[in-house]
């Protein structure tokens, strides 16, 4: 088993559209400006967001979703991303409690943080 410890969050919104993408990019981007290796995952089938994320990072985005991979892997690919950078990134799919397993799932089965995006109410 592979083992590191690093700084590690997830990033989430209550639903899909709230600007999770956007978010995570601007971190990634925000830490890799000050230096730091930062290795972003995206959980949930997506292919449109791990290539936005991929340009900010400068480095791979895997998915990390149990029905794609299974825990065994995403443990795994977190441990190994974890020997090697400063910082983990996960964005969330959809609403934190949204699909199976959920975002939420996620952040138990891997301890992760979660920082929960709550936009701003529209005017």
């Amino acid at each position: 088993m592979i083992r590191g410890e690093v700084h590690a969050a997830l990033i989430t919104a209550p639903a899909s559209g709230h600007g999770k993408s956007m978010v995570t990019a601007a971190m990634v981007r925000l830490h890799r400006n000050a230096g730091r290796k930062v290795r972003v995952f995206k959980h949930g089938p997506d292919y449109l967001d791990p290539m936005v994320l991929e340009v900010a990072s400068g480095q791979p985005v895997y998915q990390v979703h149990g029905w794609m991979t299974g825990d065994e892997e995403i443990r795994w690919r977190l441990a190994e991303a974890a020997r090697d950078v400063d910082l983990v990134l996960v964005e969330g799919s959809m609403g934190l409690f949204g699909g199976d397993p959920c975002s939420a799932d996620l952040a138990v089965s891997c301890p992760i943080w979660m920082l929960l995006w709550m936009p701003p109410p529209m005017s």
